[in-house]
């Protein structure tokens, strides 16, 4: 089953040398709470936090940072195919005949003929052998052989997308993010099997984490590496910090542009047009450190170019890249 290594969060900095010092000290969530109450004192702290979370969506959303970024392994189980099963239509529940089915199956894929989707496994009764699947079986009461393989994948670690990842198996880069109708173009009865190349997106899960689907499906015991981005959560008690690499004196200055318009009439000290042009200003500067922080983000992991390999087509570095692709007709 999926799981994801967390990066480690370096307290008060920005990243961390070998030598374990900060490249930029960082402020916690209180202290910035204090800076931008100064500005507006009829501003409370709640309101403050409130407004320094929403500073670090617009943040967040703007570019896949290099600290949002996360390692990962997929781990394939074999299948199971062991005895029959007693299905009943408009049922979702499955009886075993001569299974042994113990609660790692759940979460797992479960069918009994490519006529029919997968259902995932929501329970197990080991006793009873036993399971619930998530949707009502639409066929024929009957009883037949069946599989049960691992074919979506439900990714903790608050995942946005993935970045890449290699079927470790087979030696090839998995194609990630495809969008499901092209699988179900490509495949509707999901006939295909054991020679995973792409990893389509899935709905979320009822608990909304991000969830792909395997294609062809896995049909024996492997293991996927894999990078993503995380969306990292909001900032809640007086210690938190904004992830690495994410600058805090830039949280502060989007909130200061919202604090100076709050409930202006409450504010003993609220004066319309200085408030009015320096929020303005707040704003500007705002998205300027915003565009100077991704430009520093390049540095440290290149995203804003064109690359030319001149792999492209599998010519293995042979033709003509990536530029090139992009200028003729091809």
């Amino acid at each position: 089953m999926p799981i994801v290594f967390q990066n480690p969060q370096f307290p008060s900095q920005q990243g961390a040398s070998p030598f374990n010092q900060a490249y930029v000290t960082e402020t916690n969530a209180g202290q910035m709470i204090r800076e931008v109450c100064g500005w507006n004192p009829s501003v409370d702290p709640m309101t403050a936090l409130r407004m320094l979370n929403e500073s670090y969506r617009r943040l967040i959303d703007c570019r896949s940072w290099y600290g949002l970024k996360v390692r990962g392994q997929i781990s394939v189980p074999n299948p199971y195919t062991t005895g029959q099963v007693t299905i009943t239509n408009n049922s979702n529940i499955v009886q075993g005949i001569g299974t042994a089915w113990t609660p790692s199956l759940v979460g797992q894929q479960f069918r009994i003929s490519f006529q029919y989707p997968y259902a995932t496994i929501q329970s197990v009764n080991e006793t009873a052998q036993t399971m619930v699947i998530d949707f009502p079986f639409a066929g024929n009461t009957q009883t037949s052989g069946y599989q049960i393989l691992a074919a979506y994948f439900a990714l903790d670690g608050n995942i946005k997308r993935m970045l890449w990842s290699i079927n470790q198996l087979l030696g090839w880069p998995m194609v990630v993010n495809v969008n499901v109708a092209s699988i179900n173009q490509w495949d509707a009865w999901r006939t295909y099997q054991g020679w995973s190349t792409h990893f389509a997106v899935r709905p979320p899960t009822p608990s909304g984490q991000y969830q792909i689907e395997i294609w062809p499906s896995p049909f024996q015991q492997q293991v996927f590496p894999f990078e993503a981005y995380t969306q990292p959560p909001d900032m809640q008690l007086e210690t938190d910090c904004p992830v690495s690499f994410i600058r805090s004196d830039i949280l502060v200055t989007g909130a200061i542009a919202d604090a100076l318009l709050y409930r202006p009439k409450q504010n003993n000290y609220y004066d319309p047009q200085f408030a009015l042009s320096v929020a303005s200003a707040k704003k500007k500067e705002f998205w300027e450190y915003v565009e100077q922080m991704s430009q520093a983000d390049n540095d440290t992991d290149q995203q804003d170019t064109s690359w030319d390999y001149g792999f492209e087509g599998g010519n293995s570095g042979f033709g003509g890249g990536g530029n090139y692709g992009q200028s003729h007709d091809i």
